[in-house]
């Protein structure tokens, strides 16, 4: 029986195809917990306390935080 093992090449495109799936989870989260966060925030002026407001503002800051850092993640894979 010949068994013929995967070269570098082959190594080479699976990473390539698993950084790139990789960058589009992060980029579909990404864009979900910005969208998340853009409610949050918005949530700030129904929010009748001012630990309210400042609970919302805190939260919606980091996670826009975490979104930024997806998205700008999942661009350093190649996609636009």
């Amino acid at each position: 029986m010949d068994f013929h093992e995967p070269g570098p090449a082959a190594d080479s495109k699976q990473m390539n195809q698993h950084r790139l799936h990789t960058a589009q989870i992060n980029r579909a989260l990404g864009t979900f917990l910005l969208f998340f966060a853009l409610v949050v925030l918005v949530a700030i002026f129904f929010t009748p306390t001012g630990v309210g407001k400042l609970t919302n503002l805190a939260a919606g800051a980091i996670i826009t935080l975490i979104a930024g850092v997806m998205l700008y993640y999942s661009r350093g894979a190649g996609n636009p």
